[in-house]
């Protein structure tokens, strides 16, 4: 039988609730400081957490509705795709149950409102017996009988199109307008409804695309058990020319991409934790006089100390959880507003949204820290329970001296702070990836080493002024010396926005002042460059026929050099592929050097067979200047030899550099 009134150490419940009560009663304003403060770190907490799980989370959902039932893809290696023709050959194959073809490729829709770059997907109503992309949309719907275009409610708000309106497709060099004639939005389709992406019949993909006769992937479903005989005959058929991988692999490869950005939301969180703990640890302090009376007349009228931390740690939590919820609707407030952008450059290559994602699992992630932030700031008075202290002890001070810090906690502070500097120090120089962890540990450095600041400040201080005779200085300095709990609070509230402001915003201002130097070396080679619709990597290809003669025959124009590149899927990445033609300046940027010879280096990759990748792609592969690695092309593997070692470019998951020769004969 379940007691309405339970008993708790010997407590009811209903006298936790009335002490707590009567506590707001009297102390509203303190409780009220105490819960802003964790709502602000579990508002900060929340909006970057949701931000990343909200990412990760939608491309799960559209990758789940745009393949289905699929378990195997083959995919190319090249935007280029593959013979339409090979899905008759995969669909004769022993254990396959379903093959679907797909084409996609990057294009730029317009509007009447405006322009966005997005991806087209060609599909065929073969598609609908995977259960992909909502069979009741496509199966029955307009899209799959007039051949028109299915526009995310999302990408036809931006563009302001709606349903029968004209809209405009650039893709291949080549300009084509379309009827929208369907809006994919609604709950069920939410991942989709925010995707940069829109859908059409395979036939007229390839029209708009310029790509007749191919696809860039088969979704493949085996049948029951047989996905280890249909993978093997699959690479067989690929001949080490296409890529065979589970229907998922996206996710896989964006996980890579992302990492970059999930690490410094990871850090800014951290701080986020810290910065709200000090705020509600520096209200709290202002009750520490009126809780440690409490405790004692607690104490005074036979409470057991297990019962009054009961009491000190319900009141904590109730507030912990009040001021938590409120922090989780400012959260998702700060998403809405602040956190919701996916970056520009994941979209060039994933279309991905940022759908929101409210999981049970971030809510009480969010409100765990907080609530176990509140207990902890209210623990100071729990010390008067030490045994051996007289209960009535807090009634005989004078002075008010129990929340001073001693020399010796002052010491140890500091010594844990140079230690974790150290540490962190030799960690970091070892282990690269350990970054973030040392900038939550310097956080926590720069809090410990404030008690020593403190105590600097008082031993030179009066030295410094020792020929002042001014009232406010010997005030100042007497009040120094009485360093308490709650001044190291503030300080430590104003350390942690200095170091926040100088980490964060330091690293942010390096890696705008590299991408800026990148940029200018990568655009420095030629005074005009000729691309299709907005392409920030240079990635989209198109059709160049008799259009560099033309440029070339135009006054003024000098020379006329073709730049290539892409994307490919290596591993886990997706590189970022960049090609120079060997008559120009430079094959890479000298400002993006990270190991290697500049000079010899450019001219290594100029005579061909060399190429320079980025330090993660080379730690990863365990590369070093000199070596042979394995690339897979469209043409086969090829094996190049690294010339240099370069820095990401901007492309989190990493770039390699051949000359424009090479790429054309492996692309």
């Amino acid at each position: 039988m379940i007691h309405a009134n339970p008993k708790i150490l010997g407590v009811r419940l209903t006298m936790l609730v009335y002490l707590y009560r009567r506590r707001l009663r009297a102390h509203p304003m303190q409780e009220l400081l105490a819960g802003a403060g964790i709502a602000v770190g579990v508002a900060l907490v929340f909006g970057v957490l949701l931000a990343n799980s909200s990412l990760t989370s939608s491309a799960d959902q559209l990758v789940h509705d745009l393949d289905g039932s699929a378990r195997l893809t083959l995919v190319a290696r090249s935007s280029s795709g593959f013979p339409e023709r090979l899905t008759e050959t995969v669909r004769r194959l022993p254990g396959v149950q379903i093959a679907t073809p797909v084409l996609r490729q990057n294009v730029t829709i317009s509007g009447p409102h405006g322009s966005q770059t997005i991806q087209l997907i060609g599909v065929t109503p073969s598609l609908a017996t995977l259960g992909g992309l909502a069979q009741q949309e496509l199966s029955t719907g307009p899209l799959l009988l007039s051949g028109g275009v299915a526009l995310p409610a999302g990408v036809a708000s931006a563009i302001g199109a709606h349903r029968g309106s004209n809209v405009t497709i650039a893709a291949g060099g080549h300009v084509h307008t379309q009827i929208a004639d369907a809006v994919i939005g609604g709950e069920a389709l939410k991942a989709i409804a925010g995707a940069p992406i829109a859908v059409v019949l395979l036939p007229v993909a390839q029209r708009l695309a310029q790509r007749p006769g191919r696809i860039t992937q088969l979704l493949i479903e085996p049948r029951p058990g047989g996905d280890a005989l249909v993978s093997r005959e699959l690479r067989r058929i690929a001949d080490r020319r296409l890529n065979v991988e589970p229907a998922d692999y996206e996710l896989r490869l964006l996980a890579v991409a992302i990492k970059p950005n999930s690490q410094s939301t990871a850090l800014f969180s951290a701080i986020s934790v810290m910065v709200g703990f000090l705020l509600a640890l520096n209200a709290m302090l202002l009750t520490v006089p009126e809780r440690r009376r409490f405790i004692a007349e607690l104490r005074m009228q036979g409470y057991a100390p297990p019962q009054v931390l009961l009491l000190l740690g319900f009141q904590a939590t109730m507030l912990g959880l009040l001021a938590s919820l409120a922090g989780v609707a400012l959260g998702e407030l700060l998403w809405h507003t602040v956190f919701h952008r996916v970056p520009d450059y994941l979209t060039v290559a994933f279309p991905v949204s940022a759908a929101q994602s409210l999981n049970i699992a971030t809510v009480l992630l969010a409100v765990a820290c907080g609530v176990l932030a509140t207990v902890l700031a209210s623990l100071s008075p729990a010390f008067d329970l030490r045994p051996g202290r007289p209960a009535d002890a807090i009634f005989r001070e004078v002075g008010g001296h129990g929340e001073l810090l001693r020399p010796r906690t002052v010491r140890l502070a500091a010594l844990a702070g140079l230690t974790l500097i150290a540490l962190v120090g030799v960690l970091v120089a070892l282990a690269p990836t350990l970054t973030i962890f040392g900038g939550v540990a310097l956080a926590l450095a720069t809090l410990c080493l404030i008690p020593a600041a403190f105590s600097g400040i008082v031993w030179w201080f009066p030295r410094l002024t020792e020929r002042s005779r001014s009232g406010t200085l010997i005030v100042a300095v007497s009040e120094l010396r009485a360093i308490t709990t709650r001044s190291i609070a503030l300080a430590a509230i104003a350390g942690l926005a200095v170091y926040g402001s100088v980490a964060i915003g330091g690293t942010r201002d390096d890696l705008l002042r590299g991408i800026e130097a990148a940029t200018a070396q990568y655009h420095s080679t030629a005074d005009v460059w000729v691309t299709a619709g907005n392409d920030v990597f240079n990635t989209d290809s198109f059709a160049t026929a008799r259009l560099p003669a033309k440029i070339a025959r135009v006054a003024d124009v000098r020379s006329v050099r073709i730049y290539r590149g892409g994307l490919a899927d290596v591993g886990d990445r997706r590189l970022w592929v960049r090609a120079r033609p060997p008559g120009d300046p430079t094959m890479f940027e000298s400002s993006q050097m990270v190991s290697g010879n500049f000079a010899r280096a450019d001219a290594l990759i100029r005579a061909g067979g060399w190429a320079a990748v980025s330090s993660g792609f080379a730690d990863e592969r365990k590369l070093h200047i000199g070596a042979t690695f394995e690339l897979p092309t469209p043409s086969g593997i090829v094996r190049p030899r690294l010339a240099a070692i370069t820095t990401n470019s901007g492309w989190p998951a990493g770039t390699i550099t051949l000359n424009g020769s090479d790429y054309a004969r492996w692309w």
